[in-house]
């Protein structure tokens, strides 16, 4: 009987001393040494880059949305300039929606493709934060815009690089500004 007992004891002893090891090197890894409280949050750090990740993610829909253009005979036609104002409104803040609508900024890679005779596709996006503020960031942007014939190959492309502003509205990233060198396009667009 007294074998038993030291054999059980033996057994109890070793089966609390495994679980307290392995309770224990469970909590050695880095992120241990942060307090309880704060394991479950993430850092400001953390939020800041998720936010800039959600912003450049919607800058990118935004310029493909604008960029990427079909060629076709009634590209300026009133129905055609509706269809592409409503496509890209859900990018936009309301301000700059009726700004650009009204400026008819809207309109001009359609005006690029209607007097080149090409379709458009922007290629090799590229963003980089410049600025972040509370609810704002600013993105540096770069892009080719390719001008596409009838058979989708390349007929030439043009760099272009700018700003854009985008504001936190209502849980999602919409553009407030988009800064760039208009003059970009005034050789696709101006009659000689």
């Amino acid at each position: 009987m007294r074998k038993f007992q030291w054999l059980l004891s033996t057994i109890s002893l070793s089966l609390a001393l495994m679980t307290g090891c392995n309770a224990s090197a469970s909590n050695t890894g880095p992120e241990s040494a942060a307090p309880a409280n704060e394991s479950s949050k993430p850092s400001n750090e953390d939020k800041a880059a998720a936010e800039v990740h959600d912003a450049v993610k919607a800058a990118e829909k935004y310029k493909n949305a604008e960029y990427e253009i079909k060629a076709s005979e009634d590209i300026l036609s009133a129905e055609s300039v509706h269809k592409r104002n409503e496509a890209i409104k859900p990018y936009l803040t309301e301000q700059f929606y009726k700004k650009a609508s009204n400026t008819r900024y809207t309109i001009l890679p359609l005006t690029v493709s209607d007097k080149q005779k090409v379709s458009l596709k922007p290629k090799n996006l590229q963003f980089n934060l410049k600025e972040q503020k509370e609810d704002t960031v600013l993105l540096n942007y770069k892009l080719n815009l390719l001008f596409l014939d009838q058979e989708g190959k390349e007929t030439k492309h043009i760099p272009i690089d700018g700003i854009l502003t985008l504001f936190y509205v209502n849980g999602k990233w919409l553009v407030q500004g988009d800064t760039f060198d208009v003059n970009t396009f005034k050789e696709f667009i101006v009659e000689k």
